[in-house]
């Protein structure tokens, strides 16, 4: 697969303004400023992104997992949070709270830890990943 996604910035760092499009999505003509900028609502960042790809691919891996496994969850809900020291995102920690119908606490321990060895984009980042996961009887 492969995606295209382009970002425009404009001024400077202090005072500029971006805006990215994606190819295969609706993300069109977003915009985006520093994580310190303060949000109003109308711009994202590039680490809201990553954490928002990150919490989203894991998801979705996870319910392949399940699929293939003869599972369908009522509901998957996944928190990322990044940890940043010094400019470096050196933590990814994954909140996972899951409504699975029939799955053993053990079968679903599994099942998540399998997520996150195989998702593409936690393995894309070098930094410690962490999975907290919640099953909802």
């Amino acid at each position: 697969m492969k995606s295209n996604i382009k970002a425009v910035w404009q001024g400077s760092f202090k005072q500029g303004k971006g805006q990215f499009t994606t190819e295969n999505s609706k993300l069109k003509n977003t915009s985006f400023k520093p994580s310190y900028a303060k949000n109003d609502g109308s711009f994202t960042n590039p680490e809201e992104l990553l954490a928002s790809a990150h919490a989203s691919c894991f998801t979705m891996t996870l319910s392949y997992i399940l699929g293939e496994n003869g599972f369908s969850a009522d509901q998957l809900e996944t928190t990322v949070s990044l940890i940043i020291n010094n400019n470096v995102i050196t933590n990814s920690n994954l909140l996972l709270q899951a409504k699975i119908p029939g799955i053993t606490e053990e079968q679903f321990q599994n099942f998540a830890l399998k997520a996150k060895e195989m998702c593409p984009v936690g393995n894309a980042l070098k930094c410690e990943s962490s999975l907290e996961v919640e099953l909802i009887q």
